[in-house]
């Protein structure tokens, strides 16, 4: 029987398809996979799973949630150590019961986040990994008790790996035994399909083109003033924003240009057709230390898609791709870049095969060896 991993995700299964759901596909053809999630108010409960991939949500106190009124509330109730305890007990009791269910004896643990590092005592003599994608002391409701658990999981783990460079630096300072650096990637086939073959979604067919899309999530880290000096100096582009909006910046996106649309999140399926009938991709983001410790996931999906890209120079990790995403740092600049772009369009084929290095199997290779090597021992 294959060994067995559990691994505790910072994201829902069912959210924004992005790292966690890539690296258990791929774990799932070495390993047998429990996704471990926190339960999630505004989505569905996670699907059964196969024989190589279950998933099982854990009820959590709301700290992420949407809305800042209970988030609010979720962290008076962390303060409530009765509470916390129960949640702590029925937390061990579900997963205690599906390691059971599904025989998964002995199993690698690899977090996501430290969020579930409570539930390490379960398993006392697991081998221990830790995969660091976002600097998640970064995030403004981060307290002190993420930022000891963080400490403890990375002191304890027997590797962890970083996304980026400025990751894989806090990881050193915070006493890793083994470093790695396996940064995000693509799923090239998904992305790098013929435009021909791909049906316009209605609502993206109603947008007059030329049209620059952005796809992810709309949030604090999302340069607003940039977009709309961009949109307001480019009146005959549509510029489609395809993703969840935070709802505390709903009055902020109700300020927009009559040519940006806020068109809520699509799923992961249909994602290739609204690059396909995109003419180019934007990722207008703030710099800040949270985005300089990125390695975003849109811009190998907007290569691969064979779009131009432009970009905000938010993150180093951009230098190695200066030759491929324009970037510029306001609203002229993305102007200037865009019509650029738009006048002179790179080949479709051959901005796609320019991502093609970046697919998930080869970017997480080295991440996936570590693993394996820490589940057979020598």
């Amino acid at each position: 029987m294959s060994p067995s991993l559990i691994y505790f995700s910072p994201i829902p299964w069912l959210g924004l398809h992005q790292r966690p759901q890539h690296c258990c596909r791929i774990l799932s053809q070495h390993f047998r996979v429990l996704f471990v999630e926190a339960h999630t108010l505004h989505l569905p409960s996670p699907p059964t799973g196969d024989e190589r991939l279950r998933h099982l949500a854990l009820p959590v106190i709301p700290s992420n949630a949407r809305s800042p009124a209970l988030r609010k509330v979720a962290r008076a109730a962390v303060k409530v150590t009765p509470l916390v305890a129960a949640l702590r007990h029925r937390q061990r009791a579900l997963l205690r019961g599906a390691c059971a269910k599904w025989k998964m004896n002995d199993p690698l643990l690899l977090f996501g986040h430290p969020e579930f590092w409570p539930l390490r005592p379960l398993f006392p003599d697991a081998a221990l990994a830790y995969d660091h994608m976002d600097d998640i002391l970064g995030f403004g409701d981060a307290g002190s008790d993420l930022a000891a658990d963080l400490a403890a999981l990375v002191r304890e783990a027997d590797f962890v790996n970083a996304t980026s460079g400025r990751l894989a630096e806090q990881l050193s300072n915070l006493g890793a035994k083994r470093v790695l650096q396996a940064g995000n990637g693509v799923e090239w086939e998904h992305f790098a399909q013929d435009p021909a073959d791909l049906p316009e979604p209605a609502e993206l067919a109603s947008l007059p083109r030329p049209r620059a899309i952005y796809t992810g999530s709309v949030a604090e880290w999302f340069d607003f003033n940039l977009l709309y000096d961009l949109a307001r100096a480019c009146p005959e582009v549509a510029f489609p924003i395809v993703g969840p909006l935070r709802p505390a910046l709903k009055g902020i996106s109700e300020l927009a240009p009559s040519n940006v649309h806020f068109l809520g999140a699509k799923p992961y399926a249909e994602l290739p057709a609204w690059l396909a009938h995109c003419q180019a991709a934007l990722i207008p983001f703030l710099r800040t230390p949270l985005t300089e410790a990125v390695d975003p996931v849109k811009l190998h999906e907007y290569l691969a898609a064979g779009l131009p890209v432009l970009s905000t120079p938010f993150s180093n990790e951009l230098r190695s791709l200066a030759d491929r995403v324009t970037l510029a740092s306001d609203g002229a600049g993305f102007a200037a870049g865009l019509k650029a772009a738009l006048n002179d369009p790179p080949k479709r084929e051959a901005q796609a095969e320019l991502a093609r290095a970046q697919a998930w199997d080869r970017r997480l290779a080295p991440f996936i060896d570590a693993l394996s090597e820490l589940a057979s021992p020598s």
